[in-house]
């Protein structure tokens, strides 16, 4: 996925804020993963802090905006009802998303 990231939005700070909205949002109300996800978004963030390389900077800030997109429009959390059945809850964004252009759905499977 290539997601334009606006020149005054490519900030580590704001690639950081960004990540730690998207899963905030995706894993409301699941804080074991919601606390996995946010240590390894600070760790990663911290492994880079010292980084002077301009191009390698750049292009970890690209891929924190990417993955925060990813996050937000393909991770979907799933809880185990009382009928023993898992619910998903798909974000409005995600209901908006669209296959990728010349996607065919394939036919369906006959049982044999």
């Amino acid at each position: 996925m290539t997601t334009a990231v606006p020149r005054a939005r490519q900030t580590a700070l704001g690639a950081y804020r960004l990540l730690l909205r998207s899963v905030a949002q995706t894993f409301k109300g699941d804080e074991s993963t919601l606390l996995a996800a946010k240590k390894e978004i600070r760790q990663k963030f911290e492994d880079s802090r010292g980084m002077s390389d301009e191009k390698a900077r750049s292009d970890l800030i690209y891929e924190a905006y990417d993955a925060a997109e990813f996050i937000k429009t393909h991770v979907v959390q799933a809880e185990l009802n009382e009928e023993g059945h898992y619910k998903m809850a798909a974000s409005q964004q995600m209901a908006e998303d669209q296959p990728p252009e010349g996607w065919v759905e394939p036919p369906p499977q006959k049982c044999s």
